[in-house]
């Protein structure tokens, strides 16, 4: 399968789509590249998997099995937000004990790391670092949104 064909099953044809215009617009309006090449560019970039094209807020990035954990310390990146020259995250490894996501004496991280391990605050990580990582989920901020039920008899007007 190719990694178009994941992308597209995993979120969508619709998401995906307005994921690649998204991208192709920001290219067009920095680059000045024409539309048509810039599409071609980001479909063939995705298609590669390029997390510079890919990367976007809803992810969870998980660390491939050839990469030492000392390169990437965390199993786990949620991307919280995409920006521009990077991606915030929360830095979990939900595989673990639980100590390992509160900084306890349990934890595998690194000294160095743990910082970064706070739920609260995450952490800005350039988006490089997620060559280490493959996509593992993405939920679209749309999927994100609560149902609305309305009581029955409710008015719409």
């Amino acid at each position: 399968m190719s990694t178009l064909d994941f992308l597209s099953r995993l979120v969508g044809s619709q998401v995906l789509g307005d994921h690649f215009t998204a991208a192709v617009n920001d290219l067009v309006d920095r680059e000045g590249i024409a539309p048509r090449d810039a599409y071609q560019w980001v479909v063939d970039q995705a298609d590669q998997g390029d997390p510079a094209v890919l990367a976007s807020t809803g992810q969870i990035w998980v660390r491939r099995g050839d990469v030492d954990p000392e390169e990437a310390p965390a199993k786990r990146l949620v991307i919280v937000e995409r920006m521009e020259a990077g991606v915030f995250v929360l830095y979990r490894d939900l595989d673990t004990a639980a100590d390992d996501t509160d900084d306890g004496d349990l934890s595998h991280l690194n000294p160095q790391d743990l910082q970064l391990n706070d739920a609260s605050r995450g952490a800005e990580l350039p988006i490089g670092l997620l060559d280490l990582y493959e996509l593992e989920s993405w939920y679209a901020p749309e999927f994100l949104l609560p149902t609305v039920a309305r009581p029955k008899g409710a008015s719409t007007s």
